[in-house]
């Protein structure tokens, strides 16, 4: 395969460092011992110390990756402890904090880096409960916010799954589109939705996303994982297409899984003929590709190395 194929990507991970010692950009306030601190200044101080850490390690992070030639990269969740969550709404973090916002969001857009993130885990649009629900929107709010805050566009994205099923496909995707457009307008101005590995192939989310008129963000592994017998090169072109909508490239996940026995796990790195398998496929489209391995960057250097690849040449 031509080498310089590879010059039409992007290539990027998610925020966690394997290279970079001492450098975590989620830490956080157990909310017990939160809790146990007497008064409200107090509380707050503590918020705001372990948040000025996270947004310091975040910026070592920006320039280990302008260094490295990564040009995507995803947010933690917890860059504000307790941000998400009613007792931490004490704190107004995006005035206390609006320096160092300032300084990532500077970073990234004198750069050119493409940033996401990707709410957790609990954050479900499609839930059935009205209290789940209203959880997911304040999470929803506060990534919206953090990247408002660093002065960064609507191509900063927030990427989000489907969520359950609760017995009835159909109605759990209807459920979606009903509940998304109940969601404030800016937070649905950043949302993009992902294929998952075990409910929602690549046609229902295309689906949901066409209906939504919203990014789909395409994950291979995921699709490798689940799908109901759709063949992906026939899809890709619709996929690609929903990111007309934005000022970037369509973005993928790509990882391997861990073995036969975990499936559904990430390895720590990425099995090469499988990517490049991925590429031949999509080879006519321009797209960024977000690597999903344990090892981090490193599975991205790495990657390039076993591809003979260096981003930091130019075409010929």
């Amino acid at each position: 395969m031509n080498k310089n194929i590879y010059h039409k990507i992007d290539f990027g991970y998610a925020c966690i460092s394997s290279i970079i010692k001492n450098c975590s950009t989620a830490r956080t306030v157990p909310l017990g011992k939160f809790q146990e601190l007497e008064d409200k200044d107090s509380k707050i101080y503590r918020i705001e110390k372990i948040a000025r850490s996270n947004l310091k390690n975040t910026k070592r992070l920006l320039w280990h990756n302008i260094a490295e030639g990564f040009k995507l990269y995803r947010f933690s969740s917890q860059l504000i402890p307790l941000a998400n969550h009613p007792a931490g709404q004490i704190c107004n973090y995006e005035k206390e904090l609006a320096g160092e916002f300032e300084k990532i969001g500077n970073i990234i857009k004198k750069h050119n880096l493409k940033v996401s993130s990707h709410p957790g885990q609990y954050t479900v649009i499609n839930t059935k409960s009205e209290k789940k629900f209203i959880n997911s929107v304040r999470d929803l709010i506060y990534h919206n916010k953090v990247l408002t805050a660093m002065n960064l566009d609507e191509n900063a994205v927030m990427v989000t799954h489907v969520g359950g099923v609760y017995g009835d496909k159909k109605k759990s995707m209807e459920r979606f589109i009903k509940n998304f457009n109940k969601l404030p307008q800016n937070v649905r101005n950043r949302l993009v939705v992902e294929n998952d590995d075990t409910s929602y192939s690549i046609s229902d989310v295309l689906t949901i996303c066409k209906t939504i008129n919203r990014p789909m963000v395409l994950d291979v592994h995921h699709h490798n994982c689940y799908n109901q017998g759709e063949n992906l090169e026939d899809y890709l072109a619709e996929i690609f297409d929903t990111w007309n909508i934005l000022n970037r490239p369509p973005k993928v996940h790509f990882s391997s899984p861990r073995s036969k026995e975990k499936p559904l796990s990430h390895a720590d790195y990425i099995k090469v003929d499988d990517f490049i398998e991925f590429i031949k496929l999509a080879s006519n489209y321009q797209f960024d590709i977000m690597i999903e391995a344990k090892k981090q960057d490193a599975a991205v250097l790495k990657l390039w190395d076993d591809l003979n690849y260096n981003p930091k040449k130019t075409n010929p």
